[in-house]
């Protein structure tokens, strides 16, 4: 079964990233991206995941038959649908051995390039996050922009599904089809909306029409 079969948010949608830096209120937060359709959220906290925000989130997102993955932390991906590493992160395991004690798990990898993405090809990752696609301030090391072309460039390369991440908003998910991604990841675009809720739904509605 491919990751497509088994996970089929992964396969068309807006992938939402709660970022516990520039979020008050991860878990209202995340409820109310759920709310509004998105159904892949990521949980991303660099001083490390509380235990009872993954619980409630989880719940959250169960409960509107989204998925809820974790950033970088393989104990608290035992409790969650999954989890994205960086390349530094990545490195840092044998991702062989992550695969036998994820197996009922989704992993996601970071990629920039067609070679990166033959790499998580040959490990067995889930979906790819696919950027910089264009400038963005919501990750200081996240590098230089590689555009539409390179996205598209490691779409060719991807077995899997590719979430486009960096600098989108709903001006660019046009760009983000036009490269071959199927979900386009957002930060900035939900975090500093007024009414997050509504604002999913507007991008939500927006990719689904091709708008």
């Amino acid at each position: 079964m491919t990751p497509r079969e088994r996970w089929p948010s992964l396969a068309d949608g807006i992938y939402a990233i709660v970022d516990t830096a520039v979020t008050a209120d991860p878990v209202g937060f995340g409820a109310a991206l759920v709310a509004g359709g998105i159904r892949v959220v990521q949980l991303r906290a660099k001083d490390g995941i509380d235990p009872a925000q993954l619980r409630a989130l989880v719940a959250c997102a169960h409960a509107d038959g989204a998925l809820l993955i974790v950033n970088d932390d393989v104990e608290a991906a035992r409790s969650a649908d999954g989890i994205h590493l960086g390349q530094e992160d990545a490195a840092l395991v044998d991702l062989a051995v992550l695969r036998g004690v994820l197996a009922d798990k989704v992993i996601g990898l970071s990629c920039g390039t067609p070679a990166e993405a033959e790499i998580a090809n040959a490990v067995g990752a889930d979906y790819l996050g696919v950027g910089p696609m264009f400038a963005t301030a919501s990750k200081s090391d996240a590098g230089a922009p590689i555009g539409v072309a390179g996205v598209a460039a490691v779409v060719r390369a991807s077995r899997v599904p590719v979430v486009a991440i960096g600098g989108i908003d709903r001006s660019r998910l046009g760009d983000v089809r036009a490269s071959g991604a199927t979900m386009a990841a957002m930060i900035s675009a939900l975090a500093g909306a007024t009414d997050v809720a509504a604002t999913a739904r507007a991008l939500v509605a927006a990719w689904e029409s091709r708008a």
